[in-house]
């Protein structure tokens, strides 16, 4: 399994109730987002880890994020830890952030503002989860690179065919925009399948 894959399952276990307190989602739909949230921070982690000095800036990162949180996953729905959550967003996502939060909340039929709260529950985990594993795995810049890129892409494999448009924007260059048109579509499709909308 991957380090994504246990990052989700243990979230999703323990912080969906509060995610959905903190986002006004209902339960089902909190739980079933909160991995999409994860993938869209890890593939935005991959698209700077390639980038000139972005896995150095990382590794930097990490030594303020070093899996401690983990240990009281709880304390994702803290309001410190949720302003915390918006500056990782910032930086990770850059220019892209809005239209992510955009797509995402236009897929799962939400406000922005709940896919924002979302992911920024979502951005402290995953980086604690990387934290703990550079702090355990004695991770170089390089190697934390590799993680990160063989996350990123597992992700982007693992994600739902209607999200794939997501994913491939985050890693792409340049500031495009996505067609809500077929991302109302695709949205509308995935949560049919999922709760027996139409």
């Amino acid at each position: 399994m991957s380090l994504l894959d246990q990052l989700s399952t243990v979230v999703t276990q323990q912080v969906t109730a509060q995610a959905a307190q903190k986002t006004g989602m209902n339960e089902g739909l909190a739980a079933q987002l909160m991995p999409m949230a994860m993938a869209a921070i890890m593939g935005g982690l991959k698209k700077n880890a390639s980038q000139p000095n972005g896995a150095e800036a990382l590794a930097s990162a990490l030594d303020r994020h070093d899996g401690s949180l983990l240990n009281n996953i709880s304390q994702l729905g803290q309001d410190d830890i949720l302003a915390d959550g918006r500056k990782i967003l910032g930086h990770v996502l850059g220019g892209k952030q809005a239209q992510t939060e955009r797509a995402l909340a236009k897929t799962a039929g939400v406000d922005q503002a709940q896919i924002a709260q979302l992911l920024a529950m979502a951005a402290p985990a995953v980086l604690a989860s990387l934290g703990r594993a550079k702090r355990e795995q004695g991770l170089d810049p390089s190697a934390l690179a590799g993680l990160v890129t063989e996350e990123g892409v597992r992700a982007q494999k693992a994600a739902p065919a209607e999200l794939g448009g997501l994913m491939q924007f985050i890693d792409q260059d340049g500031d495009g925009d996505f067609k809500d048109d077929l991302l109302e579509a695709a949205g509308k499709k995935l949560l049919g399948g999922l709760f027996g909308r139409s």
